[in-house]
C-alpha cells in the first residue's frame, strides 16, 4: 500500500512547486521558506499523533515536503509532458516567473482543504462526527418489559400436586394449586454486539433473572426494596462464511425455527450451532441447522447430558401477491437424561436427576435412601418436530398470519419406563399447537396492532418439561387449552400487549390455571 494518497502527494508537490517558482522573485528569504517547511512537518506530525493520519502516510508526506523545489518542478514538468505541454527550458536558460499573488495562494489552500475534507469523509478518519472504525462496529440494543400478571386457579384442582423440580439434594416440592396471585414483574435486557469484520463478530447480553431458572428472565417486584440480580444471558462468537454459511459458539439464542411448544421464548442454548442457507432462486432459501448442546456437565461421572439437533427447511419469501411461508422439520436427541437408581447406600447416580424441571413428565425416585426421595425422568426423549408458518396480505400493511407446530417423542419406551418405575405407564407423547393472527407483522410504530388466538395440547411426555413455555398453565407438560390476546403500538418501539392463557390437565391430577398478562414493552 502506498504511503500517501494521490491527493496528499499532489498537495505536497504543489507546495514545493510553488516554492520553486516563486524562488527567483519571492520577497521572503531562504529562512522563511525553511520555516514554512518546518511548520508543514510539525502539522503532519501532529496529525499522526492524533491518529488522523497513519504513520506510513505521515512518513510519505514528510518525504514529499522535504524534497527540494527542483524535484517538485521536475515532477510537474514530467506531468506536463504527459499531457502534451511544451517541454521546460533547458538547464542554464533564463526563466522569469512572476510573483504568485496572495489570493492565488489562498485559493489553492481552500481547494486543498476541500479535497482533504472529502477524502476524510470517504475514509472515515477525520471530519465532523467521524468515529474510529472499531466504534462503528459496535451496536447496542435491548428492551424493558413491565408486566402485571394474575394467576387464577380452578376450584377442582388437586390440593397437593408434586412437581419434578429437583437438584442433587432436594426432594420434590409442592406447587400452588388454589391460591390466586397478582404479581408485578419486570424483564430488562441489554446486548452489545461487536462486528470485527465481514466474517467475525461477538456479543454479550445482560439480563434480569437468576441462575436457577433457565426459561424466564422475569424479576418479581416486592422484595422489601432489594436490588435485582443480573446474569450473563448471552456470550458468543459468530463466524460467517459468505451469505450461505455461519456458525456460533458459546451461549446464544435459539438456533432453530419453532414456537414455544418445544422451547420457551427466553431459553438460551450453550454449545455450537452451524447453519447453511443455500439459495433456492429469487429471495427463497433453504436452511440446514445442526447443533450440539451440553445440557449438564457431570463432574464425577462420564455420562454428561447432551442435546443433539438437526433441522432442515425452507424460507419462501417470493410467493404470490407478497405472501411468504416457512417450514422446518427437526430431530432432537437427548442423551443421558433418563434417571438411574443409585446402588443401596450410595449416591453415585443422583447426578442423573435433572438440575431443573417444571411439571408434567413421568418421574420416579432414584434415591437409595427412602427417607430422602429424589425424582428423575423415567423416559427417554427423541423428538420429531414439524413447524410451519404462512403470512398473506389482507389490506394495507396488515397480514393474516398462521402457524402450526407438532412434536412427537419417538424415544418413549413403555417397557423401559415400566422397568424403571414399576408401573405400566401409557404413552402420552404427542403435542401440537395452532395459532392465527391478523394485523401488523411487527408492532413497532404508534397505531400498529395485532390480534391473535391459538390452541395448544402438550401431552405428558411429548417433550422434556424443563424447556417448554413457562406461562401456559404456569409451565410444564400435560396441558391443553387456548390463548388469545392483542398488541397495540403506543409509539416508536413501544407497545401494550394483553394475553389470556387458559390451561387444564390432560391425564394427570386436576390442575386448571388461567393466566392473564398485561405487558408494556419498550425496545431500543
Amino acid at each position: 500500500m502506498k504511503s500517501s494518497s494521490p491527493a496528499w502527494r499532489g498537495a505536497a508537490a504543489l507546495f514545493n512547486l510553488t516554492l520553486g517558482l516563486a524562488w527567483p522573485h519571492a520577497a521572503q528569504a531562504q529562512s522563511d521558506i525553511e520555516q514554512a517547511r518546518a511548520a508543514m512537518s510539525r502539522l503532519i506530525g501532529a496529525l499522526a499523533e492524533q491518529g488522523v493520519l497513519s504513520r506510513d502516510r505521515a512518513d510519505g508526506l514528510l518525504r514529499d515536503v522535504a524534497a527540494p523545489p527542483a524535484a517538485a518542478a521536475a515532477a510537474a514538468a514530467a506531468a506536463g509532458a504527459a499531457r502534451g505541454a511544451p517541454p521546460a527550458p533547458a538547464a542554464g536558460s533564463t526563466v522569469r516567473v512572476g510573483y504568485v499573488p496572495q489570493f492565488v495562494r489562498d485559493d489553492l489552500k481552500r481547494e486543498l482543504r476541500a479535497e482533504l475534507a472529502q477524502q476524510a469523509q470517504r475514509e472515515g478518519w477525520a471530519g465532523p462526527g467521524a468515529v474510529p472504525a472499531w466504534v462503528r462496529g459496535i451496536s447496542i440494543d435491548g428492551d424493558v418489559r413491565l408486566r402485571l400478571q394474575g394467576d387464577r386457579f380452578g376450584d377442582g384442582n388437586a390440593t397437593a400436586l408434586s412437581i419434578g423440580e429437583t437438584n442433587r439434594n432436594r426432594a420434590p416440592t409442592l406447587a400452588n394449586t388454589a391460591e390466586d396471585r397478582e404479581r408485578l414483574r419486570v424483564r430488562a435486557r441489554l446486548a452489545v454486539t461487536a462486528t470485527i469484520d465481514e466474517q467475525w463478530s461477538g456479543g454479550v447480553r445482560l439480563s434480569t433473572g437468576s441462575t436457577s431458572d433457565p426459561i424466564s428472565s422475569n424479576q418479581t417486584l416486592g422484595n422489601y426494596g432489594n436490588r435485582f440480580s443480573l446474569v450473563l444471558d448471552r456470550a458468543y462468537v459468530r463466524w460467517r462464511g459468505g451469505k450461505d454459511l455461519s456458525a456460533v459458539a458459546g451461549r446464544f439464542g435459539n438456533p432453530w425455527f419453532g414456537t414455544d411448544l418445544v422451547w420457551a421464548n427466553d431459553l438460551g442454548f450453550d454449545g455450537l450451532a452451524v447453519q447453511w442457507t443455500p439459495a433456492l432462486g429469487g429471495s427463497n432459501r433453504a436452511f440446514v441447522t445442526a447443533a450440539a448442546i451440553p445440557v449438564q456437565e457431570v463432574e464425577l461421572a462420564s455420562a454428561d447430558k447432551w442435546l443433539f439437533g438437526l433441522q432442515v427447511g425452507a424460507d419462501l419469501q417470493g410467493l404470490f401477491r407478497g405472501s411468504s411461508a416457512k417450514v422446518g422439520l427437526g430431530y432432537y436427541h437427548y442423551q443421558n437424561t433418563a434417571g438411574r437408581v443409585s446402588p443401596p447406600g450410595s449416591t453415585r447416580n443422583e447426578t442423573s436427576a435433572p438440575a431443573f424441571a417444571q411439571k408434567g413428565n413421568t418421574y420416579y425416585n432414584i434415591s437409595s435412601d427412602l427417607n430422602r426421595p429424589l425424582l428423575a425422568l423415567a423416559a427417554d426423549y427423541r423428538l420429531i418436530n414439524l413447524t410451519g408458518s404462512v403470512a398473506v396480505p389482507v389490506f394495507g400493511d396488515k397480514r393474516l398470519m398462521a402457524s402450526a407446530d407438532m412434536v412427537k417423542n419417538i424415544g418413549f419406551s413403555r417397557k423401559d419406563v415400566a422397568a424403571r418405575t414399576g408401573v405400566d405407564v401409557a404413552a402420552q407423547t404427542l403435542g401440537w399447537q395452532l395459532r392465527v393472527a391478523v394485523g401488523t407483522p411487527e408492532v413497532v410504530r404508534a397505531g400498529d396492532w395485532q390480534v391473535f388466538a391459538g390452541y395448544k395440547r402438550l401431552e405428558r411426555d411429548a417433550v422434556p418439561d424443563a424447556f417448554t413455555d413457562s406461562d401456559f398453565r404456569l409451565g410444564g407438560t400435560d396441558a391443553k387449552g387456548y390463548l388469545l390476546g392483542g398488541t397495540y403500538g403506543l409509539g416508536k418501539n413501544t407497545s401494550l400487549n394483553l394475553r389470556v392463557l387458559s390451561g387444564d390437565s390432560i391425564s394427570g391430577p386436576p390442575l386448571a390455571v388461567d393466566v392473564i398478562q398485561l405487558d408494556l414493552n419498550v425496545r431500543y
